[in-house]
């Protein structure tokens, strides 16, 4: 079954409340759930400050949104984050890019694996992952 990973500046955006993103984030959660939402272990991780640590808060915040967790690893997973990275590397070195955004490779590599990901970032994953389906919440394009 495939499932939608919900990129961090999502979840950012429906816990800040007064963003410029933050309903159009919730909508997108609410039209996804049905079709199962989770969170890359990349993601969890940085939204910690976001609960000032607090992994109890956290858990229950991201189960009231319908947000699995699920940590299980996979090979698959690992190696199209390898590729991914070695070939934005590569691109840095020729000064085509220059950012390196290893979360954004990792976060890529879980949602190639698990059907999609939800992002506002859509230009920096198709520029990694170019068959990765994106479903965007501010131009609700998938």
């Amino acid at each position: 079954m495939s499932k939608w990973v919900v990129d961090t500046c999502v979840i950012i955006d429906v816990l800040s409340g007064d963003s410029a993103f933050s309903t159009k984030s919730a909508d997108a959660i609410d039209a996804k759930r049905a079709e199962g939402l989770v969170v890359a272990p990349i993601t969890y991780v940085e939204l910690a400050p976001s609960f000032l640590g607090d992994v109890a808060k956290q858990d229950m915040v991201l189960s009231d949104l319908g947000i699995e967790l699920d940590f299980a690893g996979s090979r698959g997973t690992v190696l199209a984050a390898h590729k991914a990275w070695y070939e934005h590397v590569l691109r840095k070195r020729l000064g085509e890019v220059s950012k390196r955004p290893i979360a954004d490779i990792l976060i890529g590599a879980y949602a190639m694996q698990k059907g999609g990901l939800i992002t506002r970032n859509e230009a920096d994953f198709k520029a990694l992952y170019p068959n990765l389906t994106i479903f965007n919440p501010v131009s609700s394009a998938s």
